[in-house]
């Protein structure tokens, strides 16, 4: 196993997380990814998303081995504006003034460092794709929009994960998001509010009936969003709701979203009242078995480095959903990265070499 460079991940790892990326406004990111590989044979390219840009580099490979993928995403969460990382002989960690930006730029830091180690020491390898996704914590958007038929990849590794480097998510759930408009009738609340119908308060009974929070230990449902009326002396004509339902099982999610649809039209029509029901999945599941391929590579990488692997289920989802959808094996791995989305963020400087370790250790095994 090649030395990781451990000084040179590092400044990786801080040049990063001082560049302020939120979602859609990832420039600067890609640039200094472009600079840092510009004399690496390779082919760079970006490709249009949005108000931003997805960066696939393509390594082509000098022995005949299975075509890989490597995938993170550039943007992170707010505030992450004037990021201060401080450097201790064990972690990276923010100031607490802002996030750190681990999430998902500790991944990067790892890919450059590999990318930089195959060029160094001529590392034998097969075609390697490093996909650098933009707007994910918004929606996964950058994957989604994203031609995954123009990968030759078969198999994908996606460093998405939180916790310490062995983390392997064999699944992840599928979701669906509910936009329910309730339509009552508007009234005077002071001179004749019988004869009004709230949206609100019909809003409010199909909260408390629909299924909610922890359903089991694959399935979860919330409402996040409710706004509605227009003055406290209307009855409230109009209210959203805005929920989501997950499940690692497809069949148990169609079950709760017909129940929610069931339960909201029978609460509306009771109250002679209106609703339109809009529903997304926003993304499909993907479930990996233990002895599948990508599995047996992945141990096999992570026995090398010394390190046994965990396998948990997740009720997050990320760009490896999609990427298993498009019918590349695909598996998010844990980059070290912890209390994400949080100013607490931080790393262990331990993770952050070892997440370097493991990316040249499965290119080694595929």
């Amino acid at each position: 196993m090649t030395n990781i460079n451990k000084e040179r991940l590092i400044n990786y790892f801080l040049d990063l997380v001082k560049i302020s990326s939120p979602s859609w406004k990832e420039g600067r990111v890609v640039e200094y990814i472009v600079n840092v590989l510009k004399d690496i044979k390779a082919d760079i390219i970006k490709y249009k998303c949005g108000e931003s840009n997805n960066l696939l580099v393509r390594l082509y490979g000098n022995v005949p081995w299975t075509p890989i993928l490597f995938s993170a995403h550039t943007d992170t969460v707010t505030p992450c504006e004037n990021i201060k990382p401080v450097v201790t002989k064990t972690k990276i960690l923010s100031d607490g003034t802002t996030i750190l930006g681990a999430d998902d730029k500790a991944a990067i830091a790892a890919f450059l460092e590999a990318i930089s180690q195959i060029k160094e020491n001529n590392l034998q390898h097969g075609p390697i794709e490093f996909l650098f996704t933009c707007a994910e914590e918004i929606g996964l958007y950058g994957i989604k929009e994203f031609d995954l038929s123009l990968l030759n990849a078969k198999y994908a590794f996606v460093f998405d994960g939180g916790g310490e480097i062995g983390k392997v998510i064999l699944k992840a759930p599928y979701q669906t998001t509910f936009n329910l408009i309730i339509k009552g009738k508007a009234a005077h609340a002071g001179i004749a509010p019988e004869k009004g119908v709230s949206a609100i308060r019909i809003a409010s009974e199909i909260i408390t009936k629909i299924p909610h929070g922890r359903i089991d230990h694959e399935t979860t449902v919330n409402v996040g969003l409710i706004s509605g009326g227009k003055a406290t002396n209307i009855v409230a004509e109009e209210t959203s709701i805005a929920l989501e339902a997950r499940s690692i099982s497809r069949e148990k999610l169609k079950s709760i979203e017909k129940k929610i649809e069931n339960i909201a039209n029978s609460i509306v029509d009771k109250n002679k009242a209106k609703i339109k029901i809009y529903k997304k999945l926003e993304y499909s599941g993907y479930a990996i078995k233990e002895n599948d391929r990508i599995v047996r590579i992945l141990n096999d990488a992570l026995r090398k480095i010394q390190i046994k692997p965990v396998y948990e289920s997740s009720g997050g989802g990320s760009d490896t959903n999609v990427i298993n959808r498009s019918g590349i094996k695909a598996v998010n791995l844990s980059i070290g990265m912890r209390d994400v989305h949080t100013k607490k963020e931080y790393i262990n400087i331990k993770d952050l070499v070892n997440g370097s370790k493991l990316v040249l250790s499965i290119i080694e095994s595929v």
